[in-house]
């Protein structure tokens, strides 16, 4: 009977250990890094300077010296609505254009 009930409580002992390592193992989503990495970005008219959010962030990332009141008609009226940009490239890409 002590042999069965240290038997058993090894063998519990054992789960709890798999169990507890398998719980804290970072779990891999098989995505691309870049798709990991990358967020959204919009380009925007804030206080009348280019400025860059992060999606889902409130804050700007950036604010840019660029005053929108000097830009083309058709670019105010594209930060006006805000610009969506995928990922880090295509709003450097973005900004040359804007002129930084």
């Amino acid at each position: 009977m002590k042999k069965l009930a240290v038997a058993l409580s090894t063998i519990f002992c054992a789960i709890l250990i798999m169990v507890s390592v398998y719980t804290f193992i970072p779990k891999n989503d098989n995505q691309p890094a870049e798709q990991k990495q990358s967020a959204g970005y919009t380009i925007t008219d804030l206080g009348g300077k280019v400025a860059v959010f992060e999606d889902g962030i409130d804050e700007p990332v950036a604010v840019y010296d660029i005053y929108t009141h000097l830009l083309p008609e058709n670019d105010i009226e594209l930060l006006r609505k805000g610009i969506h940009v995928d990922s880090l490239s295509q709003l450097q890409s973005r900004l040359e254009d804007l002129g930084l």
